[in-house]
């Protein structure tokens, strides 16, 4: 018996003298069937009971000759993007946003540009609409010679104050001025809005209509350029002023309201613009229409005036230049 277990002794340590040593595993799950598994860039073998871990070489994918993965280096902002934001509703809602405001963005440094132009066919541009026309705009006008004259001294005029007021004060008679010289140079100071240039005009035109008489009738047509600029310049002040002289003109001698009608292509473009300018104040009180300075009412009344005493034809000239108005001597 003794004899049969050293036999087998010897057999043991022969057989492991012949092979080599062998480890446990560690982990009993270590145990894979015997065929080779690929898991996670681990290759696993059953033949033995230690697992060998190998890294497969990841090949780089380029993309226009620069690899992804230098391409994400260059982006962090993405990565992090893409890193906190996942594939939920977060990721989904802050991409739309984030995509929301870069549209917005681009949309803003588009450039504005005329419709039917070159520009307007390129990218980046966006056309506008069309500019405002300013129809009713107050127009700037250039200086008036009634201004240069009087700064000269060549306007026999001074201004006088009295417990009145101021008042236009004459340095030689009336009767012996040159209407065909100072009358237009007064006109032609209708254009001014500072004082004491718009009131030496008016009180200087009043004066001369006062007391002209026969000498009004064949200075007309030189009236008829400095008024057509004063009532360019599209002041009301200005147009209100305008229309009160004319009316002064009309009645101051016989024959002028006909003398005038040829002019009429001249003078009521303008009036045909403003005519239905009106305050619609409802239920107030206007106190424009007191003082004469309502627009529309003033042109209306005008053209009644004009009509009066512009003879047979006044009226169909009239009517070709301001078609809504209505006859006050037919009707």
């Amino acid at each position: 018996m003794e004899r049969n277990i050293k036999i087998m002794a010897s057999v043991n340590n022969r057989r492991s003298q012949s092979q080599p040593s062998r480890t446990q595993p560690s982990h009993p799950s270590s145990h894979k069937p015997a065929h080779s598994q690929r898991h996670n860039g681990e290759i696993l073998n059953q033949g033995t009971t230690t697992s060998t871990t190998t890294h497969k070489a990841r090949k780089d994918w380029t993309i226009d000759g620069v690899s992804v993965r230098r391409r994400r280096s260059a982006q962090p902002h993405q990565q992090s993007r893409s890193a906190e934001g996942g594939v939920g509703r977060r990721a989904l809602g802050s991409a739309a946003s984030n995509a929301t405001t870069t549209s917005s963005s681009s949309c803003s440094t588009y450039r504005r540009v005329q419709a039917f132009t070159t520009a307007s066919r390129m990218k980046g541009t966006v056309v506008g609409g069309p500019p405002k026309v300013g129809v009713f705009k107050p127009r700037p006008s250039p200086p008036t010679t009634f201004r240069r004259m009087y700064e000269r001294g060549d306007v026999p005029v001074t201004l006088h104050h009295d417990h009145h007021g101021h008042t236009l004060r004459w340095k030689v008679d009336v009767d012996k001025l040159d209407y065909h010289h100072y009358l237009p140079l007064f006109f032609d100071g209708l254009r001014e809005t500072s004082h004491p240039y718009d009131f030496f005009s008016r009180a200087g035109i009043r004066d001369l209509l006062a007391r002209g008489g026969e000498k009004i009738l064949p200075v007309i047509p030189q009236l008829i350029l400095p008024i057509k600029s004063a009532l360019n310049t599209r002041d009301v002040r200005v147009v209100c002023t305008v229309l009160k002289v004319l009316q002064e003109l009309v009645v101051a001698a016989p024959m002028v309201g006909e003398s005038l009608v040829p002019y009429y292509r001249q003078i009521l473009p303008t009036l045909n613009l403003f005519k239905h300018k009106n305050v619609n104040s409802g239920d107030e009180i206007d106190y424009s229409q007191q003082r004469r300075e309502n627009l529309g009412d003033l042109i209306q009344e005008t053209l009644e005036v004009l009509e009066r005493h512009g003879g047979r034809d006044a009226y169909i000239n009239i009517k070709y230049m301001v078609p809504t108005y209505q006859s006050c001597v037919l009707n």
